[in-house]
């Protein structure tokens, strides 16, 4: 994981830790640095991050073009981000290709990541980032990387998902892509029982009240359905765990224990934000569009902007970075 301080930051802590150590008569000025980073990290300080999802990566339809041309919107936002949260689906297409093909498509992603940001990238993943498991593929499961062996190998990642802090907020990137377990269903969305178990162990370290924000792709709880006519038959609004993550009730009991704040999700390509039962949910547009082909249904290509703030509340707006489609 990148680090959560940056240069100036570092630097800033040292100079305070010198100034205490020259103040106390501290001769040990390394235990003072800490002492003031540790202050630093538990409280919340005001910063802005940028949340890029479904960015679908191709070199078809100009997608690389444009997901270097979004990289440059993000470089030139005033203040700077301090990093790039992604939501994942970040090549298109892992799921349903041979596997050279989804190993050129994850090599080209970190390419165009080195070229054109120094800013760290804390990485969530999506459906069409796992290898092999749509019968397209023709893969197999004894075949090398299927699965999330190939994301994991090829990004360099211990596990799928991962928590991090940034100025006294607390980030969680959750994999919510789980293999679907009836005939058609490629995979479904909820948080399987060896994360869930990390998950709150992780969320009881937290210090009471620390401000906390989730990533996944898949939404959690989104109002984008009532946009798509086929999931309403017989008189019933049908929502599959594909659309929709399945553990939505048993998460939401959980989050009432603790301060979550925003929670951030894709996947749809369309805009919502739902307020219920403390935190909100922002489902975020997509990168690419609509499969770099355009807008989707109303939504153009862009990326979400967030200005934290130290009573734990934000700011957020949809920034379109002018993509035109090629198609």
């Amino acid at each position: 994981m990148p680090n959560n301080l940056s240069r100036r930051e570092l630097l800033k802590a040292a100079a305070a830790a010198g100034l205490l150590a020259a103040l106390d008569g501290c001769s040990d000025s390394t235990s003072a640095m800490q002492s003031v980073t540790a202050t630093n990290a538990r409280t919340p300080q005001p910063f802005r991050f940028v949340h890029l999802t479904d960015i679908h990566l191709q070199h078809e339809l100009a997608g690389d073009e444009g997901f270097t041309a979004a990289l440059k919107a993000v470089e030139n936002l005033k203040p700077r981000p301090d990093f790039i949260l992604t939501g994942g689906d970040l090549v298109f297409d892992a799921l349903a290709v041979p596997s050279d093909r989804a190993k050129m498509l994850f090599e080209l992603y970190q390419k165009i990541l080195k070229d054109n940001t120094s800013l760290p990238v804390h990485n969530t993943v999506g459906n069409h980032d796992v290898f092999g498991w749509h019968n397209k593929s023709g893969a197999k499961p004894s075949d090398p990387g299927y699965g999330k062996a190939m994301v994991k190998d090829t990004m360099q990642w211990t596990e799928t998902f991962h928590t991090f802090a940034n100025k006294g907020w607390h980030f969680f990137c959750l994999d919510n892509i789980q293999p679907g377990d009836r005939e058609g269903q490629t995979y479904h969305g909820f948080i399987d029982g060896p994360q869930m178990d990390w998950f709150r162990a992780e969320l009881a370290k937290l210090p009471p009240n620390a401000p906390i924000i989730i990533c996944e792709h898949i939404p959690m709880v989104t109002a984008t359905q009532f946009d798509h006519a086929e999931l309403f038959k017989d008189a019933e609004w049908r929502i599959s765990n594909g659309f929709m993550c399945g553990d939505s009730a048993q998460r939401l009991a959980l989050y009432k224990n603790y301060n979550v704040r925003l929670c951030l999700s894709g996947h749809i390509h369309q805009r919502d934000r739902v307020e219920f039962q403390g935190p909100t949910f922002i489902n975020d547009g997509a990168v690419c569009g609509s499969w770099w082909k355009g807008p989707h249904h109303g939504v153009k290509e862009g990326f979400g902007v967030f200005d934290c703030k130290p009573d734990g509340t934000f700011d957020y707006h949809y920034h379109d970075y002018g993509w035109v489609a090629r198609a």
